[in-house]
């Protein structure tokens, strides 16, 4: 991440999204679970509003829109 930049987040109920798990039974996808953290080093970065859009549609996610040292990874 580089200090000053924005990125894109997508959030869900408050947490950020971290990744998408597919159980699968046998060669066919059973259940798809939702990932949600509160560590913005383990969150999914999007550099582009488009990319991150397309994944919060998809999922049924909002898009935030966060700067970099906001989040006290350089700033005092």
């Amino acid at each position: 991440m580089e200090i000053g930049k924005y990125y894109y987040v997508l959030t869900y109920k408050g947490r950020l999204f971290e990744d998408i798990i597919t159980i699968y039974a046998g060669n066919e996808p059973y259940e798809h679970s939702l990932m949600t953290t509160t560590n913005i080093k383990r969150t999914q970065l999007y550099e582009s509003y488009e990319k991150a859009l397309e994944h919060a549609k998809k999922y049924d996610l909002k898009v935030k829109k966060i700067r970099v040292d906001i989040l006290g990874l350089g700033s005092k």
